[in-house]
């Protein structure tokens, strides 16, 4: 069982999405960049007349970094189900295309369309034959070879076309082109007769040129809308400055497809080079009738929210709790501050993936700290908590977060520490004649001898009210006729001491090194290795 009871895992696990995991969708960035192009549709399928012309055309453009969900979303709308009525897509990836030729780029875009949309095209055409031959239009029996015996069987027309959809008949297409030639062009007579044949994908044979291209497409277009009812949509993935694509988009933008729409997905880099080798191309694309930018889909809270919507979407019986959001969301947001790498919608989902298998095989009933840390330690080895000194595990990072820095005992926990970490570096040397009796003054701490001989006093200054810990750092400072250097350990981000006062502006990072260290310390878990990065973190704190 996985978290939450859910009965399996909700995050995708290929680093592209697949149309199924495409179908949820979280975020209100992308959720808004929906309703944009849904209301784009809706726009153009509303104006749509019997006979559709190049005005009836629409151009959007989606622009957003690598890993920001462009793909998903594009997916996304081609398999909504309120969309499966009135429009039919091709999907092409470029980035798949090679070499990007017209042959090549024709044959992903036939490519693109599912079977399912193929198999209604020819669903469509059988049946607007049937019905010409019922009607006795010119030799359209003859396209059923509808004889004798099917006559004495009591065969309908009806009855041979569902013949042929099954397979078990065939068609005689010589009758094809007298029966259509005065509703239908040449070129869509051919692409009909290759569908009902089970060849539309092979009609990238016959064309070579740009030209034969549009007009197939076209040709294509027209049939959806007339015999389905339907817009065509034309969806080219990791869209860039590529020679070869840019004359076959700028060819489809200006031939402006009726009952058709462009949708040219890219990144920024992509956008700014096009711009650089084709100014003629770039000003189409800047007069696109939407501009949908992801721009802050990789946001903390608009991935939280990605993330969540996959649990929502699975968890049938409402198991994962308001709660449980809360928990997941402080887990989520330490991987975010601390690896850059994970600050998009792609990294972070793979994260959950493995994190979720994870907590499986732990039975842990939610993605826990535990489940995340092994992710990023069998994944991502190379990964460390951004100027981590200690190796502080993500799983210690998070709980010392959560439990140490907001107490009210934070400062007294860093004194400790300290206290602790210089008693621990005297194994080599570097410290002697450690002192906690605080014998020389008021907020002094400690007193030892680095091993030149120096006396040094240190002051541990944690404290919320910057004034209170002035005055802390200053009383401190008397103590100085008795020492030969003084130094300040503070959060409050004073600044540089001066006469022989070191004030070091301790970061979160340092926090929770010492309190992971102190952990470490007062449960005799520290590891011979452990010594040398102790040395380390002492000395990034000026103490030896």
């Amino acid at each position: 069982m996985y978290p939450y009871f859910l009965n399996i895992n909700p995050y995708p696990s290929s680093p592209t999405p697949a149309l199924v995991d495409s179908q949820i969708l979280g975020g209100n960035t992308h959720k808004q960049a929906r309703t944009a192009i849904l209301s784009c549709i809706e726009d153009l399928y509303g104006k749509l007349g019997s006979n559709p012309t190049d005005k009836d055309f629409r151009l959007i453009t989606m622009i957003q970094d690598v890993g920001s969900g462009k793909t998903h979303l594009a997916l996304h709308i081609r398999g909504l189900p309120e969309l499966s009525t009135n429009t039919v897509t091709s999907y092409v990836d470029l980035s798949r295309v090679s070499p990007r030729d017209i042959y090549n780029t024709y044959e992903s875009i036939l490519s693109g369309f599912s079977n399912e949309d193929v198999v209604t095209m020819r669903e469509a055409i059988i049946s607007m034959l049937s019905f010409k031959a019922e009607k006795n239009v010119g030799p359209a029996r003859k396209i059923f070879k509808y004889g004798l015996s099917d006559r004495i069987a009591g065969k309908s027309f009806s009855d041979k076309a569902r013949l042929v959809l099954q397979g078990k008949e065939t068609m005689n297409y010589d009758y094809v082109d007298e029966v259509l030639r005065d509703e239908f062009s040449e070129i869509q007579i051919d692409l009909i007769k290759g569908i009902v044949g089970d060849k539309f994908r092979k009609d990238s044979a016959n064309v070579r040129t740009l030209e034969g291209v549009i007009n197939s497409l076209s040709a294509i277009a027209n049939l959806n809308f007339r015999l389905l009812n339907k817009l065509t949509i034309f969806q080219f993935d990791e869209f860039d400055s590529n020679n070869e694509t840019l004359e076959i988009i700028k060819a489809l933008v200006n031939a402006h497809i009726p009952s058709s729409l462009l949708m040219l997905i890219m990144t920024p880099a992509s956008y700014n080079e096009i711009k650089k080798v084709n100014a003629s191309v770039f000003d189409r694309l800047e007069k696109a009738n939407y501009k949908i930018d992801l721009a802050g889909s990789n946001t903390v809270t608009e991935l939280l929210d990605i993330i969540f919507e996959y649990i929502r979407y699975y968890d049938k019986i409402n198991n994962f709790t308001t709660e449980h959001e809360n928990e997941l969301a402080s887990r989520i947001r330490v991987i975010y501050d601390e690896f850059p790498e994970f600050r998009n919608v792609r990294s972070i989902l793979n994260i959950l993936y493995h994190a979720t298998e994870n907590a499986a095989r732990t039975n842990s009933f939610t993605i826990d700290e535990q489940s995340i840390d092994d992710t990023i330690k069998r994944n991502y080895p190379g990964l460390k908590i951004r100027g981590s000194l200690m190796d502080v595990p993500l799983s210690e990072f998070i709980r010392i977060r959560k439990t140490s820095m907001s107490s009210d005992a934070l400062e007294s926990n860093v004194r400790d520490a300290i206290k602790n970490l210089l008693s621990y570096t005297t194994q080599t040397g570097n410290v002697t004649g450690v002192n906690i009796d605080n014998i020389i003054g008021n907020n002094i701490d400690l007193v030892y001898n680095d091993n030149y001989g120096t006396k040094i006093a240190v002051a541990v200054v944690v404290n919320k009210d910057h004034s209170k810990a002035l005055a802390q750092i200053s009383s401190a400072a008397k103590s100085l006729s008795l020492v030969d250097r003084l130094v300040v350990l503070t959060n409050t981000g004073t600044a540089v001491g001066e006469n022989g006062t070191t004030v070091v502006n301790m970061d979160k990072g340092k926090l929770i090194d010492l309190i992971y260290f102190n952990d470490k310390f007062k449960n005799e878990e520290l590891l011979k290795d452990d010594l040398e990065k102790a040395i380390v973190l002492a000395k990034s704190m000026k103490l030896c």
